[in-house]
């Protein structure tokens, strides 16, 4: 005879609901300590790449949406009532096109960005050079503000320079000619780029924007030759019209628009600016015949001619000194396109002393070069884009790269149209001095001199375990080029005491997306425009999800 009664089905019900909640519990922990794990991006070090609290911007002449970083409008302690310049990027960053009051902007400025991390495991995930990490401040390592998220620019075991914004690295103990530039993998490369100029965002009326600037406008940064301007016209749109076969030419107008390190995002902040060579040019082109038609991008700087060609199917890259007469170039390397097309969108990278050229999307040629046949050195690069040295000995920050001499398409073979023309600029950390108000006295002695790494003759040398962070946008990060000293913690616990660097067992994570971006107020879209009152901010700006590189 069997015993045994049906079981009640509403018995145990709540045992079961609360073993199933700590598991869960148990499981989220053990997720969130050991795999992945969210974070806030309260600052703007690593603006625009990743975004602190920040006000999202349009500009009134042309509709360019951007973003500035909201810290200058609470950190300067300016009244409700004061104002502050207006920019739009794409006009001038030379003139303010108005004004807006500093309590209006702060209460349309918005939250940083909110990334996961995944954390490095010994089995599964080490850090990278170029990676994005979450990592504890040696300074200052407690708490939850101690949390910093940088670029790893540096590795255990090697030296390492900055010179004319690039990273050179070499073996632990190598001696500072041995050093090499340090290129960024192409995924990297491109999210990096941050704009200087888009033909695509033209003032729409320019008689009412120059009263707003209150002079004329200087026009676009690429503009015809001079020779040449009453030739070309205007089609619908933003595209640009050659009528003949004759060649022509599109130049940089590096006064109004000079290439610097400088960035929207820095609008209201006031940093040095360095001039920089490492940029990216890129146009669509429409030649009524592609086999005769011929497009060739010539970038004067450092003391080289970059030219990168496309013509008839074939691309070719050169780099050769401006000045020496029967030297050959440093570098020349050509590549065949399949057939040529109807439609030519060009895309030229000049950046780390390497030529990327793609056309319609696909990489069509990579070409690296150096200075020297045995070799780039620090000092060498320096010396070709006209620093001085013996300035730089005495204060980096005012031994600043010669500007860039010319940037030039020439184009012809055939009528043709342009359109999309584009011009953006690569990271460039820059050198500096260690100051006072960025280290804690309570470390250690304040340390004086240069920033760390840059000495060109003296390299920074990184331990075993260590590890050296940047931020993205340099002329606004405090970041291993200035903390100095860790905390004496630091030394007790795991005897680490080396300044500048972060010790492998401060390492959180690498940062893997942003998976909640900034909201915006109900009804405001991304203008930002609400003068008169402001609603919630309930609307995530889902354009800017993406993995982070």
């Amino acid at each position: 005879m069997n015993d045994a009664k049906p079981a009640n089905p509403d018995e145990g019900d709540w045992i079961d609901t609360l073993q199933g909640l700590f598991v869960a519990f148990v499981v989220a922990m053990i997720f969130r300590g050991f795999v992945m794990e969210g974070f806030f991006i309260p600052t703007g070090s690593m603006g625009p790449t990743l975004r602190g609290q920040h006000v999202r911007l349009r500009g009134d002449f042309t509709g360019y949406a951007y973003d500035v970083d909201a810290g200058p409008l609470t950190e300067s302690g300016a009244a409700a009532t004061a104002r502050v310049p207006m920019i739009d990027p794409m006009v001038t960053r030379q003139y303010p096109v108005g004004e807006s009051e500093v309590g209006l902007l702060r209460r349309q400025s918005v939250a940083g960005d909110r990334v996961l991390v995944l954390k490095y495991l010994p089995w599964l995930l080490q850090p990278s050079r170029w990676d994005v990490p979450v990592f504890r401040n040696p300074p200052f390592p407690l708490g939850d503000s101690s949390n910093y998220i940088k670029r790893l620019v540096g590795l255990p075991n090697e030296s390492l320079v900055l010179a004319d914004g690039d990273i050179f690295t070499g073996a632990a103990d190598a001696p500072a000619d041995q050093l090499r530039v340090q290129r960024k993998p192409e995924m990297v490369q491109r999210a990096v780029w941050q704009p200087v100029w888009r033909s695509d965002w033209g003032p729409a009326d320019i008689r009412r924007m120059e009263q707003s600037i209150r002079r004329p406008w200087p026009g676009p940064a690429l503009k015809p030759a001079a020779a040449d301007r009453a030739r070309w016209s205007q089609a619908q749109g933003r595209t640009w019209v050659w009528p003949d076969a004759s060649t022509t030419s599109l130049e940089l107008d590096l006064k109004a628009w000079p290439i610097t390190d400088w960035n929207a995002y820095n609008a209201w902040r006031r940093v040095p600016e360095f001039p920089m060579s490492d940029v990216r040019v890129r146009g669509t082109f429409e030649p009524r015949d592609p086999d005769a038609f011929a497009a060739a991008l010539e970038l004067i700087t450092r003391g080289l001619r970059i030219t990168a060609e496309v013509r008839n199917g074939q691309v070719v890259a050169t780099v050769a000194p401006v000045q020496g007469e029967g030297v050959g170039p440093l570098a020349r390397q050509e590549a065949r396109l399949s057939t040529p097309d109807q439609l030519l969108d060009i895309d030229v990278w000049h950046v780390d002393q390497q030529v990327w050229i793609f056309v319609n999307g696909s990489e069509a040629l990579r070409m690296p070069y150096e200075l020297d046949p045995d070799g780039t050195s620090p000092t060498e690069r320096m010396v070709a884009c006209g620093i001085d040295l013996q300035r730089y000995v005495q204060n980096p920050t005012d031994a600043k790269p010669q500007p860039m001499q010319s940037l030039t398409w020439r184009l012809g073979g055939t009528p043709f149209e342009v359109r999309n023309l584009r011009l953006d600029r690569d990271l460039y950390y820059q050198p500096g001095v260690l100051l006072p108000g960025n280290q804690l006295p309570t470390n250690g002695p304040l340390l004086v001199g240069r920033a760390f790494a840059c000495d060109p003759e003296n390299p920074a040398r990184l331990g075993p375990g260590d590890y050296l962070m940047m931020g993205d946008n340099s002329p606004a990060s405090r970041d291993g080029r200035f903390w100095g000293r860790p905390h004496p913690i630091l030394k007790e616990a795991i005897g680490f005491d080396a300044p500048f660097l972060v010790p492998g067992e401060l390492l959180v994570g690498k940062a893997w997306c942003v998976y909640f971006p900034a909201t915006y107020p109900l009804g405001g879209g991304l203008d930002m425009q609400d003068p008169s009152g402001r609603s919630p901010n309930l609307v995530p700006n889902f354009g800017s999800l993406r993995f982070i590189r």
